[in-house]
């Protein structure tokens, strides 16, 4: 196995938490948690939007009903021709035990997704509204379209509109789509946060959130990357749920990683708090993009998306080094440990072009 690229690179100088970052129209898009609105910059380069993306906001929250306030983890998908965004809203008057998810129908899949229009439409059609949901997030898997999100345990039984349920467990749950808005199947819990690693310490607060669907570049691993423990400290941290084939719908068919993914660095030095990460392909490599802080005492402040390296293994399928790198703001220094520790002469230029390309938006020099 070849030698991890250690270092963490900044993509972004400014608050963007819950980062969410696709490549479309010869741009980068991203979204992430803008709680009063739903937030989208684009750039023509990852390192554009630390320095000038082009900035807006696509969706304020209204100034009262069920998306009122604290908007979550938006995201944006293409599918079936159009564009969608994904997010986590709350009823101001009620809070977060409100939370449920929603989506925004956009102009056509040929269109620049910042030009507009956007319009709210509503809820996922069929999905159980008793239930807390946050962080939904929509993939394929042999061209159906599943739907993941956190949520508290469900509660068929309850009266209650809103559930009175203390906010300290929270597990994965996945159901099948009809098309982009609509549910076909009830929800499946496939991840409870059993590990000591995936709680806060000796509390009672144990969390699985934020999950993204991850494909390796040769495709020998499917599954999902979750977030753990508690957004608002250090411990924050980054797993995996291995996809075993068979019925996505069967607990059966996944697996939890033994460990974590990525978290604090053993040295007590930051970054801190790794996670809620999305991932791109760069000519067959593969880089996670997500939210850490600068200090250890950040909490929910200065959460600030970075990038580092993903190295695919043919047993364990992604590794990260189990620890985020060291921080780096320079390009440069982060391209130098991809070609020192990832690539190999001229049989990986088009790679390191790629990624070039990717970070810069310029391509490589021999």
């Amino acid at each position: 196995m070849v030698q991890y690229n250690p270092f963490c690179l900044d993509i972004t100088r400014e608050h963007t938490p819950d980062p969410w970052i696709i490549f479309a129209h010869g741009k980068f898009y991203i979204t992430f948690t803008g709680n009063d609105r739903i937030p989208m910059w684009d750039a023509f380069s990852l390192m554009n939007f630390y320095d000038r993306p082009n900035k807006g906001a696509i969706w304020p929250a209204p100034s009262l009903g069920p998306q009122s306030e604290r908007l979550w983890a938006p995201e944006l998908h293409c599918l079936r021709g159009r564009w969608y965004i994904y997010f986590a809203g709350a009823d101001k008057l009620v809070g977060n035990r409100s939370h449920r998810m929603y989506v925004l129908g956009g102009p056509p899949e040929s269109q620049d997704p910042h030009s507009g229009p956007w319009e709210l439409l509503g809820s996922i059609k069929g999905m159980d509204q008793r239930q807390w949901a946050i962080d939904g997030t929509v993939f394929e898997i042999d061209d159906s379209l599943y739907f993941c999100y956190s949520g508290w345990p469900r509660r068929e039984d309850s009266e209650n509109k809103w559930e009175d349920q203390k906010e300290n467990l929270q597990q994965l749950f996945i159901l099948q789509l009809q098309d982009p808005i609509t549910a076909m199947t009830d929800p499946v819990m496939i991840s409870h946060p059993s590990e000591t690693w995936e709680r806060l310490g000796a509390s009672d607060i144990a969390i699985n959130e934020g999950p993204q669907w991850l494909t390796s570049p040769t495709g020998h691993w499917k599954g999902l990357v979750y977030s753990c423990s508690a957004s608002w400290t250090k411990d924050y941290k980054m797993a995996t749920l291995e996809y075993l084939g068979g019925n996505p719908l069967d607990p059966a068919s996944w697996q939890k990683s033994g460990r974590p993914l990525l978290q604090n660095r053993e040295d007590g030095s930051g970054p801190y708090g790794p996670g809620h990460g999305c991932f791109l392909h760069a000519g067959g490599q593969t880089v996670a993009l997500f939210h850490a802080t600068d200090l250890a005492t950040d909490g929910n402040r200065n959460r600030r998306c970075r990038m580092q390296s993903v190295r695919w293994t043919q047993r364990n399928g992604p590794d990260m080094g189990g620890f985020v790198g060291a921080r780096t703001t320079d390009v440069n220094v982060f391209l130098k440990g991809q070609r020192h520790a990832c690539f190999s002469s001229t049989e990986d230029d088009s790679k390191m072009r790629s990624l070039i390309s990717a970070l810069t938006g310029r391509t490589a020099v021999s």
